[in-house]
């Protein structure tokens, strides 16, 4: 399978958001890896990590786009809501099947989906919002994004398919 890179054409320009996004590219490339050397353990943990990451990241710019008042707000929070769903159904076929090539298509699939359509065009949007709305906006690092979800500002109805997937209380 192919390796995912932040290549020129899915750089936003705010650099809290391309750390990010190179992150998840990363840990994307290690659960493909996973899938294919290693014990379904270790691929479901791997797994496990990229899904929260990519909430925290979710909830990083859900954060950013309250405190600068995004006007695309809505729509960007329902493609979130939707890639969340879909990583929870992966995380929980994952547990049930181990690292198989379903699983491992799935992965590829809801990652390209999610660099060919939401990093190119709907993060970018944010990143040109964020950049207009204040000279070096950026968005909030992760560890304030963990605050978020001690406050219950991030939907407890996202959390649980997660936590369940994942076989957290």
């Amino acid at each position: 399978m192919r390796k995912f890179e932040l290549t020129p054409d899915l750089v936003t320009g705010v650099d809290d958001i391309d750390a990010q996004h190179r992150t998840l590219l990363d840990l994307a490339n290690r659960v493909i890896e996973a899938s294919e050397d290693a014990s379904p353990a270790i691929f479901h943990r791997t797994l496990i990590f990229l899904v929260n990451y990519a909430v925290d990241h979710f909830a990083a710019e859900e954060a950013a786009m309250d405190q600068t008042a995004y006007p695309g707000a809505r729509f960007h929070r329902e493609f979130h809501d939707r890639l969340r769903r879909e990583i929870a159904s992966i995380a929980a076929q994952a547990k049930q099947e181990g690292s198989g090539k379903k699983v491992r298509l799935a992965v590829q699939f809801m990652l390209e989906d999610w660099l060919i359509y939401h990093i190119r065009e709907t993060d970018r949007d944010l990143a040109n919002h964020l950049r207009n709305h204040s000279p070096g906006a950026t968005i909030l690092y992760l560890p304030a994004v963990r605050e978020r979800k001690i406050d219950d500002a991030i939907p407890e109805d996202m959390e649980t398919p997660i936590k369940a997937a994942v076989g957290r209380s």
